[in-house]
């Protein structure tokens, strides 16, 4: 199956072209099984990683992780371990009226992320980085871009004496300003699905769920 045809047919099943086409670079998609509303899908990734959906999807046992709807049956899942949940979201870009600065200085970033984000897996040199946004030294966050061509928010973090202040939301918006101005029309992004404030936020400025997922290693 070549990966335009996925495309079409992940459509046919209501499974959202946009979490395919960031999550799955066409040149390192391996194959794809269907069957009934059920799908599996295998890319290169040390060496495989697999993302599933539907009521009964087909676990391939080359994948060495993947990542699995949350409206699967337990008992499919049941033998493998669980890393975590997560999210995936999407929106199109457009301008926001906020004040931002291109943040350059990446001793600071990785300072600041250090401090309030340790978390965090980008680090201010990390080079599918596209730029850095800055709100008045007290919050920041990357555009990315993935492997698969696509564009993505990451490492958006707030000053711990400075959160709940709705700089998370502005941080967000001014991610999302500086993408649209740069000619980038969609964004997508990845949260823990713990993370309900976040979440909430995402969903007040206009982002889109894509799927909703367990994550699992073999």
């Amino acid at each position: 199956m070549k990966f335009n045809e996925l495309l079409q047919k992940v459509e046919e099943i209501g499974i959202q072209t946009e979490l395919i086409e960031v999550w799955i670079p066409e040149d390192k998609f391996v194959d794809a099984k269907f069957s009934g509303d059920s799908l599996s899908i295998t890319r290169q990734s040390e060496p495989f990683y697999g993302m599933a959906f539907g009521s009964n999807p087909i676990i391939d046992k080359r994948w060495s992780a993947f990542s699995c709807t949350r409206k699967t049956p337990k008992e499919i899942t049941a033998k493998y371990k669980l890393d975590g949940q997560w999210d995936a979201y999407g929106i199109e870009t457009r301008k926001f009226d906020v004040e931002y600065q291109i943040l350059k200085d990446h001793k600071f970033i990785d300072i600041f992320l250090e401090k309030h984000a340790p978390q965090s897996s980008i680090r201010a040199d990390d080079q599918e980085v596209v730029a850095w946004i800055v709100i008045e030294d007290l919050a920041l966050g990357a555009i990315c871009k993935w492997e698969s061509g696509a564009h993505v928010l990451s490492a958006i973090a707030v000053a711990e004496n400075e959160r709940g202040k709705g700089l998370g939301k502005e941080i967000t918006k001014a991610l999302i300003d500086y993408a649209y101005k740069s000619g980038i029309t969609y964004l997508a992004l990845g949260v823990w699905a713990k993370n309900e404030p976040a979440i909430a936020t995402y969903k007040s400025i206009g982002f889109v769920l894509l799927g909703q997922f367990n994550s699992f290693s073999i």
